[in-house]
């Protein structure tokens, strides 16, 4: 008799291989957030994630190696998020550079426990410098698109006097200063408000494409100019 075979097993077992890294990560974004790099241990770790502490070194091989695949996670899903609600966003430049900066201010990004793992991250940048490597992999994508979209913004009226790297630049930048804003002013700073800070940045650049406005409005894509 042929012998059946069933792969049930193997798809289990690395369903829960991926199920606990996931989970040691994600307590690693919750105690990086409270206690920082120095007050983080493994222990804690496990012990965040409701796993044995020795289960840590059978996915990853030291507490840098963790920290690594949390950076990556967290690079990964930023970079998810803003792609493919620029993708899902109509085929117009406008709406895909409004889409960009929704993403940016997105909640599943944009947290205050985010937010601060993520300052953590740059903040030790200088003594390791593979960490820059890993952001800059995702970010670099995210400036060229900005770069692009705003070049085809800038040909589409036309405007005069305008070079789309250099207003790429400057969203960019004003993007990384409000979440600076917002993980130190947690109570002052909002997501609507500092999301209508860039739109007002847009409706200076682009007055044709987008409309100013003192109000946080909730929906976007009525700053938009038809």
């Amino acid at each position: 008799m042929t012998e059946m075979k069933n792969n049930k097993p193997v798809k289990s077992r690395t369903a829960s291989r991926d199920v606990r890294r996931k989970q040691l990560i994600m307590a690693a974004i919750d105690s990086i957030s409270k206690r920082g790099f120095t007050g983080t241990t493994l222990k804690l770790v496990t012990s965040g994630a409701k796993l044995s502490q020795g289960i840590v070194n059978y996915h990853f091989e030291s507490k840098e190696t963790l920290y690594v695949e949390t950076l990556g996670f967290l690079v990964n899903e930023h970079y998810d998020l803003w792609f493919e609600s620029m993708n899902a966003a109509r085929p117009d430049p406008a709406d895909q550079l409004a889409a960009i900066i929704e993403a940016n201010f997105h909640k599943r990004v944009c947290s205050p426990k985010k937010l601060a793992v993520w300052f953590a991250f740059w903040g030790q940048v200088k003594y390791r410098p593979n960490y820059l490597k890993i952001h800059n992999k995702r970010d670099k994508s995210r400036f060229v698109e900005l770069t692009r979209l705003c070049g085809e913004i800038i040909n589409e009226r036309p405007y005069e006097n305008l070079e789309a790297g250099q207003i790429a630049r400057t969203l960019e930048a004003l993007i990384d200063g409000l979440w600076l804003d917002m993980m130190l002013y947690p109570s002052a700073c909002k997501l609507k408000e500092n999301r209508n800070d860039c739109f007002n940045l847009l409706a200076k650049f682009f007055p044709k494409h987008f409309e100013y406005s003192s109000i946080a409005k909730s929906d976007s894509h009525r700053r938009i100019v038809r």
